[in-house]
């Protein structure tokens, strides 16, 4: 279950991570997270690119998960 105070939307990368998990989720065109597609940064599931292209106010965010 995911609680949607624990998602942070990463605006650079049009993702949602939760910042509990560390899983993040694809942003849909609507703007909701698209909990189909989870994709967790713990494992390591993510292209050295997608980690290029975070903002800094998104990459201090994430950096407890790298």
């Amino acid at each position: 279950m995911i609680k949607e105070k624990s998602l942070f939307q990463l605006k650079s990368v049009g993702s949602y991570l939760d910042y509990e998990s560390g899983v993040i989720y694809p942003m849909n065109v609507d703007g909701s997270a698209d909990r189909e597609t989870p994709i967790s940064l713990v494992d390591d599931e993510v292209a050295y690119d997608w980690w290029q292209a975070l903002s800094s106010e998104d990459m201090f965010m994430c950096k407890k998960f790298w």
